[in-house]
């Protein structure tokens, strides 16, 4: 009696095992036809095809990078042309471009590629010193200040997070308990890799204000971070400024940057006028093609 007393439950526990487990691969079966771009965009020539995430409610991107190389491209008139997935290229990075038949990924290649390409330098102006100074700048926010960021978004605010990632937030449940496990996981060994991922929180916190300390006493009040021309390190900052001001509105960085470093809100607000008056609009394009 005994022993068939503890086979039903352990069948009803198999079972239902199973039918989650199918439940949870026919739900990442449809999310991967959703999300994959509906069919293969034909390749203008001289047009740069922009693979990047989609927007979302808040942002135009999520991702600084992406951000920032949009404003490039918009600084330097390049033709380009968006295509919203969760596509990565080769190096299994996003943002990535296509050019006349030739794939590039990571943000600095890309430049480095572009500004060959098209003879299109945003530091062309800079001395020496000045495209030092700012080469040392884009290195700090980077691969500094970014890993920040990605702290908050996964170990203080993943609610928040899980509500308005482009991915997580098209997940359903219960896949999307999955896919959140599995996001935190594969950043959190980013950050222990990186190295920031080893401090207190109040550490990281201060390392994120000393950079922005940095950046907003170079921008000064000038109106772009080198003087009267906007240069490469102007996309950069808006990149990680606006994902940190509208984006994660609440966290210590965005607080920080709205009561005392309102140089860095102003130059975010100037650098989105001047190279994305159709901001809104974009946003709202995607949100209503969804």
């Amino acid at each position: 009696m005994a022993e068939n007393f503890w086979k039903v439950p352990i069948f009803f526990f198999v079972s239902f095992c199973i039918f989650l487990f199918i439940i949870l691969v026919v739900q990442a079966f449809m999310l991967f036809k959703k999300l994959m771009p509906k069919s293969n965009r034909r390749l203008r020539d001289g047009v740069v095809l922009l693979h990047q995430m989609p927007p979302n409610n808040r942002v135009l991107n999520v991702s600084p990078p992406s951000l920032k190389l949009e404003t490039y491209l918009r600084m330097c008139n390049i033709p380009y042309e968006s295509e919203y997935s969760f596509k990565t290229s080769t190096k299994g990075k996003v943002p990535w471009i296509e050019y006349n038949g030739r794939s590039v990924a990571d943000s600095n290649f890309i430049v480095r590629f572009l500004n060959e390409e098209f003879k299109a330098d945003p530091d062309a102006h800079l001395s020496v010193v000045e495209k030092a100074i700012a080469h040392t700048m884009i290195v700090t926010l980077e691969e500094n200040t970014y890993w920040t960021v990605m702290y908050h978004i996964v170990e203080v605010d993943l609610a928040d997070t899980k509500t308005m990632s482009p991915l997580l937030s098209v997940t359903p449940y219960p896949l999307k308990y999955v896919a959140s496990w599995l996001f935190c996981r594969a950043l959190k060994n980013y950050l222990w890799s990186h190295g920031i991922g080893r401090h207190t929180k109040e550490e990281i916190y201060s390392i994120a204000e000393n950079d922005l300390r940095a950046a907003s006493e170079l921008l000064g009040k000038k109106k772009y971070i080198m003087g009267t021309k906007p240069c490469l390190l102007d996309a950069v900052l808006f990149g990680l400024v606006s994902v940190l001001i509208w984006n994660v509105p609440t966290s210590p960085q965005a607080n920080l940057i709205r009561s005392e470093l309102k140089n860095l809100e102003r130059h975010c607000y100037n650098i989105k006028e001047e190279y994305f008056p159709d901001w809104d609009q974009l946003i709202l394009k995607h949100k209503i093609s969804q």
